[in-house]
């Protein structure tokens, strides 16, 4: 037969979870009408549900208090990715779409990058963009694979000018490694032709 619940032990239970009773204890499976004592709201959940902790009494706060550890996880693996990707941040997660006050760490500057971007390996630092190293045979490759021969050494970054010659007209030109990126042609010359 099961333990009978002193009733004052019962009251004195859903007071320290935050909740007053409003009617006399109805029995532990019962729903017992109760005031939440925090935002005023009639709320009846059972005694057996609030001593055990399957449920913390009033919705409303039970709500509030799960969305806010989702949030919390949230803000951890945001600060996670944007340290990974090289940025401290400098005030509190406002969200995967807002700019977010952070410092660089390659370079020191403050920056306000987007959450979303970085997780995409988009944005950052706009004063650090094309000039992350990159291997010279990397770069080589790349400019003869559009049949662009280089004519001097690979300038060290992807936006400054390389001079190449085209191997099917045999223009000499200045394209960047970064328009190549982008898909543009590397000879100024055999594209007026083509058009």
């Amino acid at each position: 037969m099961p333990r009978r619940i002193d009733p004052e032990v019962a009251v004195a239970i859903m007071r320290a979870a935050g909740l007053e009773p409003l009617e006399p204890y109805p029995g532990a499976n019962v729903a017992w009408n109760c005031r939440c004592v925090k935002n005023e709201h009639k709320v009846a959940p059972t005694f057996t549900s609030v001593r055990i902790g399957t449920s913390s009494g009033c919705r409303h706060c039970g709500r509030a208090a799960s969305g806010e550890r989702r949030r919390a996880a949230g803000r951890e693996r945001a600060e996670a990715d944007m340290r990974a990707a090289g940025f401290e941040p400098l005030e509190p997660y406002p969200g995967a779409a807002v700019r977010w006050r952070c410092r660089h760490v390659a370079c020191g500057r403050t920056v306000h990058p987007r959450l979303f971007k970085i997780r995409a390996g988009v944005g950052g630092c706009r004063a650090c963009a094309g000039r992350a190293p990159v291997d010279p045979a990397v770069a080589e490759a790349e400019m003869r694979a559009i049949g662009m021969e280089p004519l001097e050494p690979f300038p060290g970054r992807v936006r400054d000018p390389w001079k190449c010659r085209c191997a099917r007209c045999g223009h000499i030109g200045t394209p960047t490694l970064n328009n190549i990126r982008r898909g543009q042609g590397g000879c100024y010359a055999c594209a007026r032709c083509v058009r």
